[in-house]
């Protein structure tokens, strides 16, 4: 989960206000490996990063308490595509717009 988030750009901070759960939970749930958790705060986290609770699980290394490196496959496509979905529609919208524009004069 720490390596998503962290290769997302999100904090702990704003996982937690997207996931609707405390910095507190976020926290130990990346710290420790004996945290039991529910399957509604783990489809919870899995939505706030725009990832299917499958991907978030795959990702997470429970024997080492670390998260795996190398199996996160998020790329900055990724990470562009999480601010813009973040953003209200109307913004996101907006910079969608602007970026096409750019990528059209950078042939």
């Amino acid at each position: 989960m720490r390596a998503i988030r962290k290769h997302l750009g999100v904090t702990q901070e704003r996982l937690a206000e997207l996931s609707g759960l405390s910095v507190n939970f976020i926290s130990r749930l990346e710290r420790t490996s004996d945290q039991n958790v529910s399957l509604k705060s783990l489809k919870r986290i899995a939505a706030a990063l725009q990832i299917s609770i499958t991907q978030l699980l795959e990702n997470t290394d429970f024997n080492n308490n670390e998260p795996s490196e190398v199996q996160t496959n998020f790329s900055k496509i990724d990470q562009l595509c999480f601010e813009l979905k973040s953003k209200d529609p109307k913004t996101a919208i907006e910079l969608t717009d602007s970026f096409l524009r750019i990528l059209k004069y950078t042939k």
